[in-house]
């Protein structure tokens, strides 16, 4: 990694709550009324974290942080309780981020890549796109070349993520949550924190779903709670409902299978009763679904080590989600409102007895 270090935090000699483990991108988002916003500071790891903030006072993040990482957004995830010492600092330069184009459904196009300043030399308006020109620049996307161009998303399969760069202190942490990282990252994060007993949950990404499932099994046996995407699901377990998906998934992983499912909530796996027990999504005016998931795990991972009742841990983690959806950028929801969040999870609770 090109002039990469481990930067000491406030917080390396002290365990934090929970640990999350995944990426730090830079984003760019056209909301589904066509409203944009360029170069947002998010990343698996950095949603996730946020997520778990809603409930507890310090997650440790590792991660890693290029130079072209918005540095405002750095000090925001500080600030707000976000303990960096797991992250190794790079002067690497990167042009290119992801983008994130979404329909009404919140759906959106992957694996589009850009600088986010690409807009406007293609000579689209900044702040609004009629649904003509985001036909039009998602087929320029579609077809554009990326010539010596890195982004995020192939920096870190370059430089994947290491267990030496966590603080032996962060090893007593209650809950570790594995965002989408290569199966060998994933290994080594769990051959680190299992013996320690922490909760471990897990989101698949694309780089578990294109696995075959007989492949990541291995994975699967030692986490507390795998939590893949309805996409990601079909991808492992093709030409079935979610609900028999989940059935199969569950043979594999001892711990909680759920599926989460957008705008419909999120099925979780009863084992006892062999059936799918829905939890619906909270209820609020959405601008940007970006990292949605990714703060529901951070959120789910707090409830199950708070209450080891995976419902529960749902009900969490929708609270996390919504939080995250009603801003653009990891660091919209900060500083996190645990009073709120604990009042909105009490309120949904009353109506389900």
């Amino acid at each position: 990694m090109p002039s990469a270090l481990v930067r000491p935090g406030l917080g390396a000699d002290v365990t934090p709550d929970l640990v999350t483990v995944g990426g730090l991108t830079v984003d760019n988002v056209i909301a589904a009324d066509g409203t944009v916003a360029l170069d947002l500071a998010g990343g698996n790891g950095a949603f996730s974290a946020v997520g778990a903030l809603n409930w507890v006072n310090r997650v440790g993040l590792v991660s890693c942080a290029v130079a072209t990482y918005p540095k405002d957004t750095i000090a925001r995830l500080e600030a707000g309780g976000v303990d960096l010492s797991g992250v190794v600092w790079s002067d690497a330069a990167l042009t290119a981020g992801s983008w994130f184009l979404y329909d009404g459904a919140g759906r959106r196009d992957e694996g589009l890549t850009a600088p986010g300043a690409a807009l406007a030399e293609a000579g689209f308006p900044t702040d609004r796109l009629s649904a003509e020109q985001m036909l039009a620049w998602r087929a320029r996307l579609q077809a554009r070349k990326s010539l010596n161009e890195i982004g995020y998303s192939e920096f870190r399969e370059q430089h994947p993520l290491r267990a030496a760069q966590v603080p032996q202190a962060w090893l007593g942490a209650k809950g570790v949550h594995l965002a989408p990282s290569a199966p060998r990252v994933l290994l080594e994060m769990l051959d680190l924190f299992e013996p320690r007993g922490a909760v471990i949950t897990a989101d698949p990404g694309w780089q578990l779903a294109s696995q075959r499932l007989e492949d990541i099994a291995p994975i699967l046996a030692r986490l507390d709670a795998f939590i893949p995407s309805e996409v990601e699901l079909h991808a492992l377990v093709p030409d079935a409902a979610p609900a028999d998906a989940l059935a199969v998934i569950s043979e594999r992983c001892h711990g909680v299978v759920a599926v989460k499912m957008g705008p419909q909530g999120v099925l979780i796996w009863d084992r006892v009763t062999r059936t799918a027990i829905a939890v619906p999504p909270q209820r609020v005016e959405a601008c940007d679904p970006t990292g949605a998931g990714d703060s529901f795990c951070g959120g789910f991972l707090a409830g199950l080590v708070e209450t080891g009742d995976p419902v529960q841990a749902a009900r969490f983690g929708a609270v996390s989600a919504a939080g995250v959806v009603c801003s653009f950028g990891a660091a919209g929801a900060l500083p996190a409102d645990q009073a709120t969040a604990r009042a909105t999870l009490q309120k949904e609770l009353n109506i389900c007895r």
